[in-house]
């Protein structure tokens, strides 16, 4: 039997997901990722960011792989959530690109990508993340691409590749300084965008 005020997870009761300290555990692992890296995210710097005793981490989330995993599930919902509300404005492609440029964090992504290689839900939830969201992305492109007043020699999922990779790369290259390119490719991009989603 669960609490209303926790939960029970192989064998023993677990804080309440969801709950305060739950969410300021994870605020206080992304903050540790961005900043420092998977090797400096144990539950000693967790506890230590946020304020509280080491074993309380154990309380709300069973291992570190388990808070890895939740920490990233709740990246990708509150990410679908923003390319949803995107897809279903007046501009869905630019707004979508917005998006994808300018929320896009390298650091991070890669941070869970090496984590990823060794924790298998966290390559799962990866994947499932990376297929929902593209699929959403064909989906705006293919409509657009149907509506477009001039045909383009690239089908709906090269192009949602394309976008995507191109704003990851952008994004990796300016956190590191690097400029070269950006405001030709970017501007190139727009014009493309402006063509299919006129307007």
């Amino acid at each position: 039997m669960v609490s209303s005020t926790g939960r029970e997870e192989a064998g023993r009761r677990m804080g309440p997901e969801g709950s305060e300290n739950w969410h300021a555990m994870l605020d206080g692992a992304e903050a540790i990722l961005r900043e420092e890296g998977h090797a400096q995210l144990t539950s000693r710097s967790i506890a230590d960011r946020i304020g509280v005793k080491q074993r309380l981490v154990y309380y709300y989330f069973r291992t570190m792989d388990d808070l890895v995993i939740a920490l990233f599930h709740r990246m990708a919902e509150r990410e679908m959530a923003r390319l949803k509300a995107a897809a279903s404005g007046e501009r869905p492609l630019r707004a979508i690109w917005d998006i994808s440029l300018h929320s896009t964090d390298a650091r991070l992504i890669s941070e869970f990508m090496a984590l990823a290689n060794r924790i298998e839900g966290l390559r799962r939830e990866v994947l499932h993340f990376i297929e929902e969201s593209r699929a959403l992305e064909i989906e705006v492109l293919e409509t657009a691409l149907a509506r477009a007043p001039r045909s383009v020699e690239m089908d709906a999922s090269a192009l949602a590749v394309t976008i995507t990779s191109l704003a990851l790369l952008l994004s990796r290259e300016r956190q590191l300084g690097v400029a070269t390119g950006h405001d030709a490719v970017s501007a190139s991009l727009s014009t493309l965008l402006d063509e299919l989603e006129p307007g």
